[in-house]
């Protein structure tokens, strides 16, 4: 086990399990008896004469003659060294006594030898003091002692430290057994992949029995009889194994398919595996972000130990990489890079006779092709330098005579080594509209086209691609088309409209996964080091969130067992008007640095605490300036680290200075009536949102660049509570009201391992934090007839459904405002950093999910005329892990209950659908007026699929226009006219369909409760 290792050297955590006060070695080691090992919490491993299981004590004699114990003494009181007196016993050289420390008091020579007292297994004072009864012959203050885990010296290393053994070696040489949790993959990039596993390693050199050990804290699950841990070998434990191994082509331990020994939260977790006895081998504390490791996104890394013998609850000692899992697996390969060149043609006939023959390795290009043209190729008219060649030609300008194409045909070649050495390719494809895909001839890949074979002058046939992303395309597998040596891909692109488009284009990076090598367990490759740089936690800054004027003081704690020779802050200032994004040039060079102190000066609080002080004077703490920041910290061998990590979304730590909401004067009419002052009460009394951006950029998004798709294009940095939320990115939302109006709609998407803190209108924390913030406009674009509610109509309505039992958005009512000028006010009421009151509106994932206790299970957001249509008619918002990935599950509910011809009966939608959420839903959709929500549209309401019922349950959205009679629909959601057919009659559906008058009363029964 390797806590006395771990607490060793730890300087943040006193009284920790397993901490140990080691003495000088030249005080452990002067005599040639000492104590080699103890224990203090035998329950299993030892028995004395008596049958029972006290604790004890081995002295070691290691000299080369014979020592006689005769008039020594143990002792666990520093003020009473004489407290049990050896009798007249003599040990060999490399002899070994065990004395067991029971309280019994026995001390006959020949006999079993009893202390008067017993070891503390929370920790105390323990002794060998030699026969004037003042002199230590060895000594140490112990920490908290686990179950059947001894401690003692390990005397195969370097400096014989004290070590706890998860295999006690009472009487006999101590060597070294222990279990050291090494990597965590908690979190893997595909949801449905269930191949979280812990990988357990034993660096000592004897076998650690772990039969009867269990995890009882992040998984539950008792280890079979039979399990050992060899020494210097690995184990997997992993609660799915064959899907563990289907992935990694390595067996794992783990329960049999079916049973449920829980899963690692992603957020964070404790796990802790206990011996047969209960007593602790092992234990990590982690969680998601600084100082811990950033994993989970498309790298789909592990967190990994960067050395067996560092502390491993400290985060600063792990480290992200592709997951080893014993042995390593190897990094994707990038076959292809994005931005490479390609050679081209462009589509105004076809690329060859027979039509598919330019698609394969052999074919040879004529003049018509373009040779190495860098990509993207194609146009858009819409966002300057997206193309790095552009065809200009490309859309239709005259019909007199006629111009332009309709597709382009492209080809790279690219090498494989060994194909069976690959297994699995991904393309990541950039492309506007649709794209059919050949590796060698083989299709590999069609994406928003009606057909795998297209004519030269064909449109795409589907709605448009406005998506400036790269979208990850899993391919076929590989080992049917992918040749040894020389490959070709060929990539025909489509635009929707020859002459209607505003862009058409395609770039692609092509990724191969290696095939695992099931060899022997190997070591954390990827983040291994035989010295680790310092560990840095508990960065702290202070005021959190300060004024003009006032100094701010930067802590972190830093450690090293080699040592800390320097620690240095780098700050970077970003003023009004000034924005650096992460993307820009400026962003890599513009840091000052300063060095940080742990000498009880300059700010510095205690001098050696560990704790290293910076403090940045008054002058640059300046109204509305956003202040970043790193910390560097080099060991005493050399390594450095700088935090937070590179893996990090937000690669720097943040503080707002801020003071206060200014009043603001506007008019109903400028000009014409009279103008209103608002204090700085009223300003101040609602909650303020800042956003940080280039005032580019934030036109951009809310108006010039009609940008119509999911993508968020432009970053900048939100501030509220305190709290700076770095390097986010924004887009305006909502669909055909997007850009309809001055004031529009605003969506953020936060940074992995940062979510957003939000806190409802009266002031408290959500339970779950927020992924993505939704700003409505708190206008109503449609809704003539009802000016003025400024929000209320969603605000209620929501709260409305909750009130009803239906999970539905919270909402809360801010003060948004946007910080892209030098100037706060601006000259007229329009301009300035004010841009009115915004409604905070929750968003439908898996965070949704798990603020409102739902398991994690498919939800589609429903809406046949999304851009990227999807089969069911709804667009994927959140994977359950257990659930299908293609909209099988919605396509099947849907085409059962639309089934004209063998409409469902009662029973089938009583196992299908949330009745009772049903009538709730109805009910408030009845009261409200939330009417646009008619079939036909198939729009505002998300489907929720319940993986442990299997039940479905609908769920509201967009209710800005309710309220009213005069809107949009009549609120024919699809249970309507089938469920509550005997109240609503017919519609326009089968007039011989089920009443089902059951649901009616059941429904009016909801009704009364709610009124």
């Amino acid at each position: 086990m390797g806590k006395a290792r771990r607490d060793r050297r730890r300087t943040d955590a006193p009284g920790r399990s397993g901490s140990i006060d080691r003495l000088e070695p030249r005080l452990l080691l002067a005599g040639e008896l000492i104590i080699s090992e103890f224990m203090a919490a035998n329950a299993t491993t030892l028995a004395d004469a008596d049958g029972e299981y006290s604790d004890w004590i081995e002295i070691h004699n290691e000299g080369p003659a014979a020592a006689s114990l005769a008039n020594w003494y143990l002792t666990d009181k520093p003020g009473n060294l004489a407290k049990w007196r050896f009798p007249d016993v003599t040990l060999q050289p490399d002899g070994y006594l065990v004395v067991f420390a029971s309280g019994k008091n026995r001390a006959t020579p020949g006999q079993e030898l009893h202390t008067n007292f017993s070891l503390d297994a929370d920790g105390e004072y323990l002794a060998l003091v030699e026969p004037d009864g003042s002199t230590i012959a060895w000594q140490m203050a112990f920490g908290r002692q686990e179950r059947d885990i001894s401690c003692g010296i390990d005397p195969d290393a370097p400096g014989r430290p004290m070590r706890f053994f998860a295999t006690a070696s009472p009487g006999r040489r101590n060597a070294r057994a222990e279990v050291v949790i090494n990597e965590i993959h908690y979190d893997p990039y595909i949801k449905t992949e269930l191949v979280e596993f812990i990988e357990l390693y034993n660096p000592g050199s004897a076998d650690v029995d772990l039969s009867g050990a269990s995890f009882t804290s992040g998984i539950r699950w008792t280890l079979p009889a039979g399990t050992v841990l060899q020494a210097g070998k690995y184990l997997v434990i992993a609660p799915h194994p064959a899907q563990f191994q289907a992935k990694f082509g390595y067996a794992a331990i783990g329960p049999p398919e079916g049973e449920d020994i829980g899963a690692l939260d992603n957020e964070g977790d404790h796990i802790i595996l206990r011996n047969a006895a209960g007593g602790v081998l092992d234990e990590v504390e982690y969680k998601a972000g600084f100082p811990w490791p950033t994993v989970g996104d498309y790298h789909d890394y592990s967190i990994q130990l960067i050395n067996p013998d560092l502390d491993n609850d400290l985060g600063g000692n792990w480290r992200s990489a592709a997951p080893t899992v014993s042995p390593a697996t190897m990094p994707n390969v990038t076959l292809i890079s994005d931005h490479s060149t390609w050679d081209y043609r462009k589509g105004t006939s076809e690329a060859s006779t027979p039509t598919s023959a330019w698609r394969q390795l052999d074919f040879v290009e004529d003049e018509t092709w373009v040779r190495n043209a860098p990509a993207p190729i194609g146009y858009d008219t819409n966002t300057p330098g997206l193309i790095a060649t552009t065809l200009s030609d490309m859309r239709r300008t005259s019909t007199s005579p006629p111009n332009g194409y309709m597709s382009v045909f492209m080809r790279k070649t690219f090498t494989v080594e060994d194909p069976s050495q690959i297994s699995a390719l991904r393309l990541d494809a950039f492309f506007d509209d649709g794209i059919n895909v050949w590796i060698n001839g083989v299709h590999v890949l069609r994406e928003n086209l009606v057909s795998s074979e297209m004519t030269y002058d064909q449109a795409s046939g589907t709605s448009a691609r406005e998506d400036n992303t790269y979208k990850q395309c899993p391919l076929p597998d590989p080992s049917g088309y992918l040749l040894s040596g020389l490959n070709v891909i060929a990539v025909q692109f489509h635009n929707v409209s020859i002459s209607g488009s505003s862009d058409a284009f395609f770039d692609g990076r092509l990724i191969a996964t290696p095939r695992v090598n099931a060899a022997a367990g190997q070591r954390n490759a990827g983040v291994w080091a035989t010295n680790a740089p310092p560990a840095i936690r508990q960065v702290r800054h202070s005021p959190e969130a300060p004024r003009s004027g006032q100094s701010v003081t930067i802590t972190a704690k830093v450690t090293d067992p080699e040592g800390v020779t320097s620690v240095n802050l780098l700050y970077q200032v970003v003023d009004p008007g000034a924005y650096i994004a992460r993307t820009d040039a400026a962003y890599s060079t513009s840091w000052t640095a300063v060095p940080m102190r742990d000498d009880g000066a300059g700010g510095d609080a205690v001098a050696g605490d560990s704790i290293y002080t910076a403090v940045l004077g008054g002058e640059l703490q300046v109204h509305r300036r956003l202040m970043r920041y790193r910390i560097t910290a080099t060991d005493g061998l050399g390594a450095g680290v700088f935090v937070p990590y590179s893996d990090d979304y937000q690669p720097n730590f943040a503080y707002f200075t801020y003071d206060g909401v200014p009043a603001w004067t506007g008019a109903v009419r400028p000009g014409v009536t009279q103008p209103v002052t608002y204090g700085t009460d009223v300003m101040n009394s609602l909650p303020t949102y800042h956003l940080i951006t280039k005032q580019s950029d934030a036109e951009a998004a809310t108006w010039t660049s009609k940008y119509g798709g999911e993508d968020y294009l432009w970053y900048g940095t939100l501030v509220y509570d305190g709290m700076v939320y770095d390097h986010i990115r924004y887009r305006a939302r909502g669909g055909v009201w997007r850009y309809a109006m001055g004031k529009n709609m605003w969506k953020f998407n936060f940074n992995r391992n940062h979510p957003f803190y939000a806190r409802d209108d009266y002031g408290n924390l959500y339970p779950v934090p927020w992924d993505t913030l939704n700003l409505g406009a708190c206008i109503q674009q449609g809704d003539y007839w009802h000016r003025g509610e400024q929000g209320l109509f969603e605000s209620v309505g929501f709260r409305l459904f909750q009130l009803a039992g239906v999970e539905s958005p919270r909402t809360h009512f801010v003060q948004f405002r946007i910080i892209d000028n030098t100037s706060e006010t601006g000259a007229t009421q329009y301009d300035g950093d004010l841009w009115g009151l915004y409604l905070a509106v929750e968003e439908y994932d898996n965070n949704f999910l798990d603020a409102h206790g739902m398991p994690d299970g498919n939800m589609y957001k429903m809406d046949p005329g999304d851009p990227d249509p999807h089969e069911g008619g709804g667009s994927l918002v959140n994977q359950g892990p257990t659930q299908p990935t293609n909209n099988s599950d919605l396509v099947s509910f849907t085409s059962t209950y639309k089934n004209n011809t063998s409409p469902p009966d009662e029973q089938w939608w009583r196992d299908n659908l949330e009745l009772e959420q049903y009538y709730s839903y109805r009910a408030i959709v009845e009261a409200i007026h939330h009417y646009d929500i008619d079939e036909g549209a198939g729009k505002n309401y998300f489907y929720y699929h319940n993986p442990v019922t299997g039940k479905w349950s609908v769920h509201p959205w967009d209710l800005d226009l309710t309220w009213a009679n005069n809107m949009y629909g009549g609120g024919n959601e699809p249970f309507k006219y089938r469920v509550l057919r005997s109240i609503y009659g017919a519609g326009s559906f089968n007039p011989s369909f089920p009443l089902q008058p059951n649901f009616a009363i059941e429904f009016q029964n909801r009704v009364r409760e709610l009124r």
